[in-house]
């Protein structure tokens, strides 16, 4: 049975949801943006458009979105995502540089890098961390832990655990050091254990403008610039309301916002929904995209494509992402382009080319138990509204979860239908 079905939103699970239900219903996109919202923040540059914030993936932990960008004829290329390590004073303190043995990598420490005693130390502890913790993910024994008691009850440096592994989830998941301290040990051992460290990274060739184009081709109706007064369930269906009081009925709609937006636009929203989806919260990140060199480290001999620059004196990291070294599209661009998450130093305004803040999930102790209470409700029989999201599947939420999480609604109307 053909039916009608309403995405609301169109970030990369809302792209997702319309590409797995495109093929057999007739799909309306509607998005408050002029364009798909995968894309709404990026920046044009003189080498093409940067999105914002960048995204790489790994095949180990991307394997569903993997799979659809071939599905839908996105290529791919392969990037150097070496990362730097730098203290309040400027000292850089650790770095590595990844060279690539086909789809893997090999991250490698210079020799006169480990006469510093911190780097050491990390690379120390990084070996145990990777040997142990696959083993004691797949025993079960991480469940019920934060990562922050985790590396504490076993003795790793502070060297390693405050001066590489929290801030590079800080970094990843882009939020505070404190929330990935709170996170669940299995959740960072998960990352961890798919390939992180060992496995090239990828972006899709033509950023998130090329999976913008690709998955739309299933959408039927793409209402861009659409902001919508409401959505609510009769007898009949589910009416969705635009800004100008026009009215659709459609037979299911999709909520591919973020979570904390629902309840402002689903009008009979139950108690139920509600606490599961306002019971996620999230963290604000600024993002700022400059060419001020001010912003990354003070030795341009130590730059890296990724530079994490760490200070006591703020909650998160400062990272600078140097553009022109981590998209092949960008390394013939003479000036650097950066794009720096949390910036910690006031730039020169006439080197600002935009200023974005985003906000982000965050992953707790209880996310588990909210994802089983979103899965029972969405197994509900004769269920017509759903919710996706990178929130809304295991994992830190990134384009996988939120890849996962269309899927897993898509087969649950496939399901009903049958």
């Amino acid at each position: 049975m053909r039916e009608k079905i309403a995405v609301v939103g169109s970030g990369m699970a809302g792209l997702a949801a319309a590409w797995y239900l495109g093929d057999a219903h007739e799909v309306t996109v509607f998005e408050k943006h002029p364009g798909a919202g995968i894309m709404a923040h990026g920046v044009e540059a003189e080498a093409g458009r940067i999105d914002v914030p960048l995204r790489v993936i790994y095949p180990g932990y991307y394997p569903q979105l993997f799979a659809l960008l071939r599905e839908a004829g996105v290529r791919v290329e392969a990037l150097d995502a070496s990362l730097s390590f730098t203290d309040a004073g400027g000292r850089c303190f650790f770095r590595y540089a990844n060279h690539g043995l086909g789809g893997k990598t090999l991250p490698m420490v210079s020799a006169r890098a480990l006469l510093n005693p911190d780097a050491w130390r990390i690379v120390r502890d990084l070996a145990r961390f990777m040997w142990q913790v696959p083993g004691e993910l797949a025993q079960g024994q991480l469940k019920g832990h934060s990562i922050g008691d985790y590396l504490s009850g076993k003795g790793y440096s502070p060297a390693f655990t405050e001066g590489f592994l929290i801030p590079c989830f800080a970094g990843i998941n882009t939020v505070s050091n404190d929330h990935v301290r709170a996170t669940p040990a299995d959740v960072i051992a998960g990352y961890f254990s798919r390939g992180f460290l060992f496995s090239r990274v990828y972006r899709a060739v033509g950023g998130a403008s090329a999976i913008a184009s690709a998955l739309s081709r299933r959408i039927t109706h793409a209402r861009f610039g659409e902001s919508l007064q409401g959505v609510r369930r009769d007898g009949q269906g589910v009416v969705v309301q635009m800004q100008d009081g026009v009215e659709q009925r459609f037979d299911r709609v999709i909520f591919a916002t973020q979570a904390n937006q629902v309840s402002h636009l689903l009008h009979d929203i139950r108690a139920d929904e509600r606490a599961v989806l306002e019971g996620i919260r999230y963290d604000k990140v600024e993002v700022l995209m400059h060419r001020d060199p001010r912003l990354a480290p003070a030795q341009r001999a130590t730059w890296s494509p990724v530079n994490y620059m760490l200070s006591d004196k703020h909650d998160r990291p400062m990272i600078t992402i140097w553009v022109n070294a981590l998209i092949p599209s960008h390394a013939s661009t003479p000036e650097p382009v950066f794009q720096t998450l949390n910036p910690q130093i006031v730039p020169d305004e006439s080197l600002v080319l935009q200023r974005t803040t985003l906000e982000r999930p965050i992953v707790d102790a209880h996310s588990g138990e909210r994802l089983a209470h979103l899965d029972a409700l969405h197994a509900e029989p004769g269920r017509r509204v759903f919710f996706c999201g990178s929130y809304a599947a295991n994992g830190i939420p990134l384009l996988e979860s939120a890849t996962a999480s269309a899927k897993a609604i898509a087969r649950r109307v496939g399901d009903q239908l049958r």
